[in-house]
């Protein structure tokens, strides 16, 4: 009995840890994902987001903006950042949506 909870415990540990590795790996995807948004839009666009402060996220309802991402396609990536201006800082919520192979992004500067 006591090494089939011995056992159990273990595999429950050893679960837990294979399961926070992979969370921790695909949050890494996510920001890496982010800022190579940020740097296209940056370039493309001349928003200005630093990448130093890109977060990556879940839900659109998270970040700083009112309203949905816009555009057709499925969201492949939702970000949120900040840029510095003369006027001080300002938050921008910047997405990529994939539809038949076809990427396409956007952006929003949040009004504070």
């Amino acid at each position: 009995m006591l090494i089939k909870i011995s056992s159990a415990l273990y595999l429950t540990i050893v679960w837990g840890s294979v399961l926070a590795q992979s969370e921790i790996g695909l949050e890494k995807k996510m920001l890496n994902n982010c800022q190579a948004l940020a740097s296209e839009i940056n370039k493309s666009r001349g928003v200005g987001i630093s990448l130093d402060t890109i977060s990556p996220l879940v839900t659109w309802r998270a970040a700083c903006a009112e309203k949905p991402p816009t555009g057709v396609g499925n969201v492949t990536a939702l970000c949120q950042g900040v840029r510095f201006t003369e006027m001080g800082k300002e938050e921008v919520f910047f997405w990529q949506k994939s539809l038949h192979g076809k990427l396409n992004n956007g952006y929003y500067v949040c009004s504070v």
